[in-house]
């Protein structure tokens, strides 16, 4: 939480409220000056990822669950030279049920792929992004598609 408060690029909307999440430790978080409008959801601490990029560089992504069947479609990602000394570097976004892992010294986003005839419980394949932090902003290093598992 202090980490989100002591970064201007994010900002907690008291304003909105959800049954599901108590405000104090879930708060709603909007990530300001997003690419197409505000981006945000419900801070989910508890689902963070940490690790270090192949730089040295620790890594913690934080998921915001957007309240809805969607689950999670952005992760804010704070990065620095140790757990203690993190800020804000920027954020992966997707159409839902986003997964954000570090990995093999890289930040590893995994988002469904729907083709047109599949049903949204069932992607046809996966997009994996692969991203770094440079000079303490994230950057996309690479794109692919993987085959669900179950294909």
């Amino acid at each position: 939480m202090a980490l989100v408060t002591a970064s201007p690029q994010l900002r907690i909307d008291s304003t909105i409220f959800s049954s599901g999440f108590d405000a104090k430790t879930h708060p709603y978080v909007n990530v300001r000056n997003a690419p197409e409008g505000t981006i945000g959801g419900y801070l989910v601490p508890e689902g963070a990822n940490a690790g270090t990029q192949r730089d040295g560089t620790y890594v913690l992504a934080v998921p915001l669950d957007s309240g809805g069947s969607g689950g999670i479609f952005t992760q804010i990602i704070f990065a620095g030279r140790s757990a203690q000394m993190l800020a804000y570097a920027g954020f992966v976004d997707s159409g839902g049920h986003l997964s954000v892992s570090i990995s093999d010294g890289a930040i590893v986003a995994q988002l469904p792929y729907y083709g047109d005839d599949s049903p949204n419980c069932c992607p046809k394949k996966y997009v994996v992004r692969t991203y770094t932090v440079r000079s303490g902003s994230l950057v996309k290093l690479s794109e692919r598609f993987e085959a669900a598992k179950d294909e």
